[in-house]
């Protein structure tokens, strides 16, 4: 049959195939089980599916999402479901004759304090930030309530914030960039640098994909002063959606054969790649890791890749179906994650149409037992961060660091806040403990923010000198007024003097990292806050 989508004049076919089933669909899970949210904040529900063959599947846009109580809580097409009023509901998931259900308890817990990140940032002019306000509940519980707090900014010159966190920045110099929930409020510094974006790479370059398939775009700014930002937050389009289309995230996503325009745009600037999209079929897909194993409360990302009659090749890990014969042992998700929870062995199967992939995966019965957090009680500046790790050992001895379902948490978020990438923020002067868990293993250790005042910057290497063609990493380390040292790489806007001999990129993704262009000179600056510090490279 022939599936059409049309809007206006323009519409969009694609053939369905339907045939008869081998493996019919048995019992579905819901996760979360027994979960319990304050009122007013939401919990994404998955639905995974289990057949007759043993194999599994990521169901959730599939099934018909329901809520036994609505006025305890509503759940959307999707599986998000949002608090109302303290109680307890059944969420259920329908697919066909196969239901399921699990609890969802709604409770009252009072908010303690609101935290704001990311916090004390030194950007560009023209390009858009997100902010994030999380509130901290009494029971421990945290929940992004960036859509429900009143944003402001203390100079609307300088940059704007909308009433999500999405700010804007508009000019040179500081503002505060406020969130607030009743009588609770947080704030984050941002200093804007004269550094106006000028245009915006996107990569990769001109890509080729099969039709049916889909490639992740990325959008990075250039400033006049030789900065490079990835910018999370521009708007994409597609010059003909028959062709492809892309999401909010970049995610371009292939409907018809021929050549596309895809554009990112940031305000009055925008950049621009050409896509193809090729008639080429699939032939074959190849699952890596081949044949591995992994320990009990672990995760292992699983990568497709398709081999076409052009002969060519593409990671289609994002468009394939995955499934695990024995999810019991370890599940998978849509984006070919899997999570190890009982000994066992499976077969991961990546599926488009009629060609499936396959790979043996193994479960040991080693089993997590402590968990080592790094570094160990250190010291930070109020106004700076520091990325901790954590690393797993396990009942045979193995260490790994790539532990299923790692958590952070502080003790108080008001003094240190916490990312789920491991990533701190000293706020206030004090004393916190940072808590890392995982299968129900936790470890903590001592975070301690002090008070002193960042004075001076100084920039290594020193005066480099390096090949043309070649990255060069720079490190910036902070003097404070309390006679303490620290690395403030990524509390520092980057900026080079002479872009065409090098460009210096800002931001979580790279910052400090020069990739050189030309022979010659260059200046390196490092700004954060106002402090400022540089020095000359050689491109050879």
């Amino acid at each position: 049959m022939t599936i059409t989508a049309k809007s206006g004049t323009i519409q969009g076919t694609a053939s369905l195939s339907i045939t008869v089933a081998v493996a019919n669909l048995t019992s579905i899970a819901i996760s979360p089980s027994a979960s319990s949210i304050p009122v007013n904040t939401s919990q994404q529900f998955t639905a995974t599916g289990t057949y007759s063959d043993g194999s599994s599947r990521d169901l959730t846009a599939l099934v018909s999402w329901a809520s036994s109580a609505t006025g305890v809580a509503t759940i959307d097409p999707t599986g998000m479901s949002a608090g109302v009023a303290a109680g307890t509901t059944n969420i259920s998931a329908t697919l066909g004759t196969v239901t399921s259900s699990t609890s969802l308890t709604v409770n009252a817990p009072a908010i303690a304090s609101i935290v704001v990140t990311p916090a004390d940032l030194t950007l560009g002019i023209g390009i858009h930030q997100q902010y994030t306000a999380t509130a901290i509940y009494t029971d421990g519980s945290s929940q992004d309530l960036s859509s429900a707090v009143a944003w402001s900014s203390s100079a609307t010159s300088v940059a704007t914030v909308d009433n999500n966190g999405l700010a804007t920045t508009v000019a040179a110099g500081t503002t505060t960039i406020t969130a607030t929930l009743g009588t609770f409020s947080d704030t984050s510094t941002l200093t804007v640098v004269p550094a106006n974006l000028i245009s915006i790479q996107v990569t990769p370059a001109n890509p080729s994909i099969a039709l049916g398939t889909n490639v992740q775009l990325t959008a990075t700014g250039i400033f006049d002063d030789g900065s490079t930002q990835q910018l999370t937050s521009v708007t994409w389009s597609s010059s003909d959606l028959n062709i492809a289309s892309i999401n909010a995230s970049g995610l371009a996503t292939s409907t018809g054969s021929g050549s596309v325009t895809i554009t990112a745009t940031s305000g009055t600037v925008s950049g621009t790649v050409t896509l193809s999209v090729t008639a080429a079929t699939l032939q074959s897909i190849a699952v890596t890791p081949a044949n591995s194993s992994m320990s009990i409360g672990t995760t292992r990302q699983f990568t497709a890749t398709g081999t076409y009659s052009d002969s060519t090749t593409q990671d289609i890990t994002a468009s394939v179906l995955w499934g695990s014969s024995n999810p019991a042992a370890a599940a998978i998700n849509n984006q070919g994650l899997a999570t190890s929870a009982a000994t066992g062995a499976t077969v991961i199967s990546a599926t488009v149409g009629s060609v499936v992939g396959v790979t043996n995966l193994n479960v040991s019965n080693a089993r997590l037992i402590s968990i080592t957090i790094s570094p160990s009680n250190p010291r930070i500046e109020r106004g700076t961060l520091l990325k901790f790790t954590a690393s797993g050992t396990f009942s045979d001895g193995s260490v790994a660091t790539n532990l299923s379902g790692l958590s952070w948490k502080s003790s108080k978020p008001s003094l240190a806040s916490m990312r789920s990438s491991g990533l701190a923020f000293g706020k206030k002067l004090g004393a916190v403990t940072i808590t890392a868990s995982s299968s129900g293993v936790s470890a903590t250790t001592t975070l301690t923010v002090s008070n002193g005042t960042l004075t001076s910057i100084a920039i290594t290497p020193a005066n480099p000198s390096v090949t043309a063609g070649s990255k060069q990493q720079f490190i910036a380390t902070g003097t404070f007024s309390d006679s303490t040292t620290q690395d403030v790489t990524f509390n520092t806007h980057w900026s080079s003097s002479t872009a065409s001999v090098s460009t210096i990129a800002n931001g979580p993704n790279g910052a400090g990292m020069a990739t050189t262009n030309a022979a010659g000179t260059t200046v390196i600056g490092a700004n954060s806050g106002g402090i400022t510090a540089q020095t000359t490279m050689t491109v050879r």
